[in-house]
């Protein structure tokens, strides 16, 4: 884990690797892509990561870093997203979400279950 990951309070390293995020070209043709994407994009901004980190038997988060979880959602609908979310932040290593998506997501949702929630726009790097 990088000194930043350790030193940074999980809300604020959560809003640097989603400003790193959404300032990339992210492919959106399909999850596995955009998958790929970001990892290059937190890889070249020097942000420590794992890939498809199992959290129990029955979670998987696409993206760790450090005590940040990263999910990527490519056109899915936002009541199966919340969901997955939810079940995310009852980790006790999760201390803060990164949501990674193409998909129009409420701004004003600040947390999930008390856990600070930072939404990165795939489609910004475009722009």
């Amino acid at each position: 884990m990088t000194t930043a990951a350790i030193s940074e309070h999980p809300s604020l390293y959560a809003r640097r690797i989603a400003t790193t995020i959404a300032a990339a070209r992210i492919n959106l043709t399909s999850e596995g892509t955009a998958h790929r994407d970001i990892l290059a994009a937190l890889a070249a901004a020097g942000i420590e990561f794992q890939s498809e980190v199992r959290l129990s038997e029955a979670n998987r988060i696409d993206v760790l870093c450090g005590a940040v979880g990263v999910e990527i959602k490519v056109g899915h609908p936002r009541r199966a997203i919340w969901k997955q979310l939810l079940r995310y932040a009852q980790h006790d290593c999760i201390k803060a979400l990164v949501l990674a998506t193409g998909t129009a997501f409420p701004k004003n949702i600040r947390d999930v279950d008390g856990v600070p929630l930072v939404v990165a726009d795939l489609s910004r790097g475009w722009l």
